[in-house]
């Protein structure tokens, strides 16, 4: 049977088909004839079964093919072939066959194994087979009798589970084992990785991971760090990512223990990341086995400790951690920084000049703080500890020579300055740009206020961005580089200290001053540092010794003081009923008043001023649009789909502008007859009629109201009033004026100038600075700040007629400063200096010593600008939001509501006639031009050309001329363009007809303010005649930054640093004792006869009176 061949139909048989069925040859297949296949279980004399064939047929065909088994049948099959297996082949145990199959031969030594077993067991653990390692171990550890019992005589090798002691062998039960070598394999990786982390890292060349504090030179390829390789590499994001790829299995593990998990997937918190706190541990490994591998953490953290000033227990808790470096090693890394620092300083401005480019200014300013001493004794005094620090502005945009020296000096020699006059000022200040750009800080004033009007916010911004309003704006992509310098203990506000101070600073930044070259060096400081340079550079032209330096005030001061004008002028008494004063108002609102309104706190000032120049604003609005209401109005007109748009909004405060912040307007405010004129454009309304008080000072009360008076012996005196306090004013028979409604016209006008220069500083906008700058020269002339009259008129005359097109540019392209590159970030140069000064003044405190002691000389002083910048990198880098440094101003809807209600309850901005409550507030700007056009501009210009008298006369011995040539050569026009190119900075913009101005507008502004100013400039209750412009400003200022918001356009205060109280134990030293004041008095000015003008006749109250008199600083003019 077995040689029948098959039928033709069916297909010929393989004759391999037994090994291709059976893969596995340990498992035998059964022979061809089925009837005789007898399983290896079966016992060997046991005879199969017939097989019963179920098919019809009378014969039987043999089965080829076996039949298939079920997965039980193979299983079984498997355990009798390893059972037969142990019991057949010589293994003793399992361990022995494992082992056996198992085997790695030495390379030296010939394989024993089979070909079949060696590639068996090279695909089996290569994992090319079905079945892998994967599937074996996890059989092993997890079997039953991998683990110990618990009654077991192994019992205790439960305990040696994942072992870190003792042999790997200890074990004998496989699970036991099995954890404590993959305990130990895992941990030895995890060294090595750790290890490899102490060193730099082969692909990233630019990375370092020690970095040294200082060196001896003794190593050779020792990388010492700075400031701009330390800041780079602090980066937490990089550094997790570094540590994953070269630390994969620390990150791992560190990971898998730390970062919480939801159903197996991995989510990072938000307070405590663990990506955070896996770089904190993994950093603290690689400092623990080299602490020289400090680069990625621990040096940075030890620096930043010591910026914020951090105790010393807490400096050496953290070191022990090795979260950072000791403070000795961070002390010395700030030293070796500071030196590296001074020499790539001194490179760069070495390399400008002799290029022939000046590419630095040097900003200054005195520090002082005063240090008490509580156990006092022999040298143990309490004393004010003064210094000068400096600070290196790189300057930008700067055209080649702009600092040259020659032709700076031709022009000084040429006295171009002596054509000044009062009417060239006064025209030099674009007033049709004033015309658009206050309207505009209306209009963005009732967009910020009703909530209906948001949208027009960024429109208006953009507006402020372009011209016509924009006048000079600095380019949006700039970043000031500015570092700081060493601290001196000279006093820069004498002449000697000054010179020394300069010297010192031109020194550390490598410039000769005995032989500057034909190059300018820009200094600039506040009020009191620029004097003591100006009066240097005339005391010291002859010797040569302090050449080619020109100075310009610096911004900020600049604003303070106009600020401290305002408020002298229009807080008036402190228990007015007036409204328009800033002491009612503030009594109205529940707001602080000064304690001295001529030398006031900065930012609660400006706060409270705002608050209420912004409800002047307001009502106004609210007059305009004939309402109660004005959410109401515009909530109504929202209803209907009626709301204006920006071009309607800025006609309707052009009208407003023209009717309550203009000099007409505020002289008109005087005569009823001019305010009810029928023939008047944009006249002010009426309000009801005036019924003056029987009294504003009320009579005390009678004896019968008081019960017991008489029971007292001795009368109570009332205290007497301060002499400097505001006097109670009283208007003359026939006033027909109204006196409240023209203070507040005066305070909208001037108040909205130092809104318009507070808006242009953080935008960047030097244009409009500048124009406001030129209009407080007036304004300063007209009140007891005359120091910055002399400084404003003569960095005036230093732009407009000595400087050339492209010193000028440079100077107002680099006035400004900004330190982050950020839109609407952009500072004053003193601010920016008062910034560093408070960290300096702060750790004069604690740590003691003077200004110029190693330590802050090189430790502290130089690092200064690092300390501010790394605690924001700090913040940033782990995810933190920046912490205010003050505390959140509060809403103030409430004060304002309350203002916006007395307002219209007091009607005060509607005209009534004969209204006057005893506060008067002076038009200064009308004051100080005809203060100006009366001698003080003509003054001021003789007392200032002493350096062009100086160069002309050597130039006239140098070139043989005699003094009427000279004379005569001095006297050639100008060649200045300088009105030219301000004015085409900022185009006029076009009017509608409906909106020109009026007869009260700038076209007459001359003549008003002759008038105007006559009887002002005799008498002004409210100035005491103590100039204070160089007066350091009050305790507890917040010296900040003023910010405008990118998208809203409102204006922040962003960085806002705590000035410390002055005045302690004797008080701080002024800023300004240097000058030595002489007080003169103005002579009083003839009375012009017959006054057409109804204002000379109503207010000039006190006849021939003169109350104040005119400090004036002579510091510089007659002691050089």
């Amino acid at each position: 049977m077995h040689n029948i061949p098959p039928h033709p139909s069916q297909p010929r048989l393989n004759r391999n088909y037994r090994t291709a069925l059976n893969p596995n040859p340990t498992i035998p297949l059964p022979p061809a004839n089925a009837a005789s296949y007898r399983p290896v279980s079966a016992p060997p004399n046991t005879a199969a079964a017939p097989a019963q064939s179920s098919t019809p047929f009378p014969h039987q065909q043999p089965r080829l093919r076996a039949k298939k088994r079920t997965e039980k049948q193979k299983k079984r099959d498997k355990f009798a072939a390893i059972e037969k297996v142990l019991t057949e082949y010589p293994f003793k145990n399992v361990g022995e066959f494992l082992l056996t199959l198992f085997h790695n031969p030495d390379r030296d030594e010939p394989d024993p194994r089979g070909k079949k077993h060696s590639r068996s067991v090279a695909r089996f653990l290569r994992g090319r087979t079905k079945i892998k390692m994967s599937h074996v171990f996890p059989l092993i550890y997890r079997h039953k009798a991998s683990y110990p019992a618990r009654k077991s005589v192994d019992a205790h090798e439960q305990k040696q589970m994942f072992a870190t002691t003792g042999p790997v062998d200890q074990s004998n039960h496989a699970r036991p084992y099995l954890s404590t070598w993959a305990t130990r394999l895992v941990a030895s990786e995890g060294r090595k990785q750790v290890g490899r982390a102490t060193r730099d890292d082969p692909d990233d060349p630019d990375r370092t991971v020690q970095l040294r504090a200082q060196t001896n030179g003794r190593r050779a390829n020792a990388h010492v760090v700075t400031w701009t390789e330390l800041l780079s590499n602090f980066n937490l994001k990089w550094i997790a990512s570094k540590y994953c790829i070269r630390l994969p299995l620390v990150w791992f593990c560190t990971e898998f223990w730390a970062a919480p998990m939801s159903k197996g997937v991995v989510f990072v918190r938000k307070r405590r990341p663990h990506p955070i706190i896996q770089v904190g541990a993994i950093a603290s490994f690689i400092v623990s086995r080299n602490r020289y591998a400090n680069g990625d953490l621990a040096l940075i953290l030890g620096i930043w400790q010591f910026a914020v000033k951090a105790h010393v227990d807490l400096k050496r808790v953290y070191s022990r951690f090795g979260y950072s470096v000791s403070d000795t090693t961070s002390r010395n890394a700030l030293n070796t920084m500071s030196t590296a620092g001074f020499v790539e300083l001194k490179e760069t401005v070495q390399e400008a000049t002799e290029s022939g480019e000046t590419k630095h200014a040097l900003l200054l300013d005195n520090c002082q703080e005063f240090c008490e001493v509580y156990e006092q004794g022999i040298g143990r005094q309490s004393e004010l500890k003064v210094g000068t620090a400096g600070t290196h502005i790189t300057l930008d945009d700067c055209a080649p020579g702009a600092f040259a020296a020659k032709p700076y000096y031709e022009r000084v020699a040429k006295q171009d300055r002596t054509k000044l006059k009062t009417d060239i000022l006064h025209d030099d200040i674009d007033w049709p740009h004033l015309r658009v750009v206050i309207p505009l800080n209306w209009a963005r004033t009732l967009a910020e206020y009703i909530p209906e009007l948001h949208h027009l916010l960024p429109e208006i911004n953009t507006m402020f961005r372009t011209e016509p309003v924009a006048k000079r704006r600095m380019r949006e992509d700039r970043k000031t580089i500015s570092r700081p310098l060493s601290t001196n203990s000279e006093r820069s506000t004498e002449l000697q200290g000054m010179f020394r101070a300069v010297g010192d600073f031109d020194g550390q930044m490598g410039i000769n001053s005995e032989d500057p070259g034909d190059l300018l060096s820009w200094i600039r400081g506040d009020g009191a540092s620029y004097a003591n340079v100006l009066n240097l550079t005339d005391v010291c032209m002859p010797t040569g010794t302090f050449k080619n330096k020109i100075a310009t005030p610096e911004i900020w001061h600049t604003g303070a003081t106009d600020l401290n004008s305002t408020s002298a002028n229009h807080y008036g008494p402190a228990t007015s009923s007036d409204p328009s004063s800033l002491s009612k108002c503030s009594n109205i609102a529940g707001l602080k008043r000064p304690s001295n309104t001529s030398s006031c706190d900065y930012y609660p000032t400006v706060r409270n001023l705002t608050l209420i120049w912004k409800a002047g604003v307001l009502n106004c609005w609210r007059i305009h649009f004939e309402t109660d209401d004005l959410h109401d109005y515009f909530t109504g007109l929202a209803a209907k789909a009626e709301l204006p748009d920006l071009s309607s909004l800025l006609g309707d405060a052009m009208l407003l502008v023209d009717r309550y912040a203009t000099q007409g307007a505020i002289k008109t405010s005087l005569s009823a007859e001019e305010s009810l004129n029928p023939n008047r454009v944009n006249k002010i309304p009426a309000g009801s009629p005036w019924v003056a008080p029987k009294s504003s000072n009320p009579a005390p009360p009678d004896d019968d109201d008081l019960p017991g008076l008489d029971d007292i012996d001795t009368p109570v005196i009332p205290p007497k009033a301060p002499d400097d306090a505001p006097k109670f004013h009283q208007e003359k028979d026939g006033f027909t004026g109204d006196r409240v409604l023209r203070n507040s016209q005066i305070f909208l006008q001037d108040f909205g100038w130092w809104i318009e220069f507070a808006r242009a500083v953080p935008e960047g906008d030097i244009g409009r600075v500048w124009n406001i700058m030129k209009i407080w020269i007036f304004k300063f002339a007209g009140s007891s700040h005359s120091n910055y009259v002399r400084y404003l008129l003569e960095v005036y005359c230093m732009l407009r007629y000595e400087a050339s097109t492209d010193l000028r540019n440079a100077i107002l392209d680099n006035w400004l400063l900004n330190i982050k590159g950020e839109l609407g970030k952009w500072i004053p140069a003193d601010l920016h200096q008062e910034h560093y000064n408070k960290w300096l003044e702060d750790m004069v405190r604690k740590h003691g010593g003077e200004f110029d002691d190693k330590f802050y000389r090189q430790t502290i002083s130089p690092n200064v600008h690092f300390f501010l910048q790394i605690k924001e990198e700090v913040e940033t880098a782990f995810d933190l939001e920046r912490r205010s440094q003050t505390h959140t101003s509060a809403n103030l809807d409430a004060e304002l509501h309350l203002l916006l209600s007395a307002f219209k309850e007091e009607e005060m901005h509607l005209f009534r006639s004969g209204r006057s409550m005893g506060h008067k507030a002076v038009n200064q700007f009308a004051r100080g031009w005809r203060v100006l056009d009366e001698g003080k501009l003509s003054t001021f210009l003789t007392k200032s050309t002493v350096l062009g008298k100086f160069l002309q006369e050597v130039r006239r011995k140098e070139m043989g001329e005699t003094e009427d040539e000279t004379e005569t050569r001095a006297e050639s026009p100008a060649s200045s363009d300088f009105d030219h190119q301000m004015r085409s900075d900022s185009p006029t913009p076009s009017l509608p007809a409906s909106d020109a101005p009026s007869d009260s507008d700038h076209s007459s502004l001359r003549s008003l303010c002759s008038q105007d100013s006559s009887s002002s400039y005799r008498s002004e209750p409210e100035d005491d005649g103590i100039d204070r412009s160089d007066a350091q400003l009050r305790s507890g200022s917040s010296l900040g930054a003023m910010t405008v918001h990118p998208e809203t356009g409102v204006m922040m205060m962003d960085g806002v640093v705590e000035v410390e109280e002055e005045g302690k134990e004797g008080g701080q030293e002024d800023s300004g004792g240097n000058d030595e004041e002489e007080n003169e008095e103005d002579a009083q000015p003839e009375e012009e006869a017959e006054e057409d003008e109804e204002e000379e006749t109503y207010e000039d109250e006190e006849d021939g009176e003169q109350d104040d008199s005119e400090a004036e600083d002579d510091s510089g003019s007659d002691e050089g």
